[in-house]
């Protein structure tokens, strides 16, 4: 279990719950039982107000299927806490890529993603408040599909609210792109982008948490359609400092894929 207090979820100012699920400690009666590592989210990550404990080391494989590509990778995402309430984390991976309509394919890394984010305080019901930034370094093998060659810059603030048997969670953040390219096509202009999620964290059994999340983005670069994604996933803590994490989710605008699968490890020192 973590030394430090658990947190837990949410974001009331935009309606929509948003970004990362820290379950208060269990309490008297009903409330969620601590949270620990498996309290941490899929799709936004790095946005949500939990931060690492100590170190969190996870290694993801992840398969998506969209229109024009299909996707399959291989991700690492290292987040440690050198100060308290600090917490500066990356996350970079390889894959693979098959494309409709002749576009080019093949194999190569992926963009290499950057943050920092600094917990701001506790209200006295628990809940958490956190703002920070992120860097993407076009890392990625633009022409296979697997970065758009661009710098990108966000910045964020969420925060997580802890109720009797659910644990809500939200971000909203705003990202500026720079020009790029993708799948060989000639220069796509950047965008500044918006972004908003929502999350919501429960107990189903003891070890056992089922993360409900949203996670929206506007258009990255000009011409290109917003992403709107869905998910459902479980963490499930079957080591002390271990757990096995699975999710899914479906995308609600052309700018997603349709659909995504995750399954990861991450263990916390």
């Amino acid at each position: 279990m973590p030394k430090h207090p658990p947190t837990a979820p949410v974001l009331l100012a935009l309606a929509a719950a948003l970004a990362a699920p820290v379950l208060p400690a269990a309490a008297q009666g009903t409330a969620p039982p601590p949270a620990g590592p498996s309290e941490r989210l899929f799709l936004s990550f790095a946005e949500e107000a939990s931060i690492a404990e100590r170190q969190w080391w996870e290694g993801q494989f992840e398969f998506s299927d969209g229109d024009v590509i299909e996707a399959t990778l291989v991700r690492g995402i290292v987040a440690i806490q050198p100060w308290t309430n600090v917490e500066l984390g990356g996350r970079v991976g390889f894959g693979d890529t098959e494309t409709a309509g002749g576009l080019p394919d093949g194999s190569g890394g992926t963009d290499f993603d950057l943050w920092g984010k600094y917990r701001l305080s506790r209200d006295q019901k628990g809940a958490d408040f956190a703002v920070g930034g992120m860097v993407t370094v076009p890392t990625g093998d633009d022409t296979a599909g697997l970065g758009f060659d661009s710098f990108g810059v966000s910045v964020f603030g969420s925060a997580n609210y802890p109720l009797d048997k659910v644990a809500l969670g939200g971000h909203i953040g705003i990202r500026f792109n720079e020009d790029g390219q993708f799948l060989g096509l000639a220069q796509i202009d950047g965008q500044t982008s918006a972004m908003i999620g929502g999350s919501a964290v429960t107990p189903i059994a003891k070890g056992l948490n089922l993360v409900g999340e949203f996670d929206y983005e506007s258009e990255r670069f000009d011409g290109a359609d917003d992403d709107l994604r869905l998910l459902g996933g479980v963490n499930w803590s079957v080591f002390r400092r271990g757990l096995v994490r699975a999710a899914v989710a479906v995308g609600l605008t052309d700018g997603a894929p349709d659909s995504q699968f995750i399954v990861g490890y991450a263990a916390q020192f």
